[in-house]
């Protein structure tokens, strides 16, 4: 079954060491969202989350960031442990990250 959430990819670069999109990145900001999306109206327009993440399952594990409102949601991968999300989210490229913004992204 094919079912969307209110979100759209719109920013997604290739991962600087294994040439590809981050998957595993892309599966938490998804799941993510999901989450956010399930919460409806319990969740506030303010609602903020923020966190670090050890990424494995790849070839190369690294350390993620995410942070997620009710309508946005971003993914930043192999970041600096500690590393400030402010100062990701104002630069408008970091090296792996996957952005989800109000839209429609298909759910497999």
């Amino acid at each position: 079954m094919n079912r969307t959430i209110p979100h759209k990819i719109t920013n997604c670069t290739i991962c600087p060491h294994t040439g590809e999109a981050c998957r595993i990145g892309f599966e938490l900001a998804r799941k993510l969202c999901q989450s956010i999306t399930a919460g409806g109206d319990m969740i506030s327009e303010d609602f903020e989350i923020t966190g670090h993440v050890e990424m494995v399952g790849c070839m190369r594990p690294c350390t993620g960031v995410f942070h997620a409102t009710k309508s946005s949601c971003h993914m930043f991968g192999d970041v600096e442990e500690g590393a400030d999300v402010a100062v990701l989210l104002a630069a408008n490229a970091p090296m792996a990250a996957v952005t989800l913004e109000a839209g429609a992204a298909p759910l497999n």
